[in-house]
């Protein structure tokens, strides 16, 4: 299977994706520069989702970049990703109208929760396909990776969501700040060499 296809497909996609998250976005009846004040919570919310799709891409290029061989597998599994992935702008815009509500703040955790699990399999897939062609250190390059080992950590994981959980409870716009911890502190630290990547 070739990898620039699926690559030129998940670009294509998540640009759409990004697209659909500002089209949410309503411009003011009004003139007055205030009046972009109603707006405001919606511009917090697509900043974070843009943030969180930039920082997903380059870890995606990442791993597609050095990947040497392309299964069936990896895919279905890209494909469910981007399923989940697809989500975003709904909860970004569903967020944006009630950023301090549980309804929209639980439906962004069930959207970031499940595009963790599409992320991990996603990974798993490329590693497993690297190691079996005779790539390990491709695979080895995957496993290193901060995101990937934030999120095979079960007990991190499990502490992450007991954590959200109980902001969601009582604080659920604190999640966001959550949100944007985790795409910086976790999803931001890249491996060194992926400024030296060729492809």
């Amino acid at each position: 299977m070739n990898r620039g296809r699926i690559e030129a497909f998940t670009d294509a996609v998540l640009a759409i994706i990004l697209t659909i998250m500002i089209l949410e976005f309503k411009v003011p009846e009004s003139f007055q520069l205030s009046a972009m004040l109603a707006q405001l919570p919606y511009l917090i919310s697509y900043a974070i989702g843009y943030l969180f799709i930039g920082t997903a891409w380059y870890n995606h290029h990442y791993m597609f970049t050095q990947t040497r061989h392309i299964t069936r597998d990896i895919y279905w599994t890209n494909n469910f990703w981007m399923f989940t992935t697809s989500f975003l702008p709904v909860a970004t815009a569903w967020v944006g109208r009630g950023i301090n509500k549980q309804g929209p703040e639980i439906f962004y955790f069930i959207v970031y929760s499940a595009w963790s699990f599409a992320y991990v399999e996603l990974s798993r897939s490329l590693i497993k396909a690297n190691e079996a062609s005779g790539h390990p250190e491709v695979a080895t390059n995957i496993k290193r990776m901060n995101i990937y080992r934030y999120l095979t950590n079960w007990k991190l994981v499990l502490i992450q969501t007991i954590v959200m959980v109980i902001i969601l409870m009582y604080l659920p716009a604190l999640q966001m700040v959550v949100v944007v911890m985790q795409i910086v502190l976790v999803g931001m630290r890249f491996n060194e060499d992926s400024d030296r990547l060729d492809g």
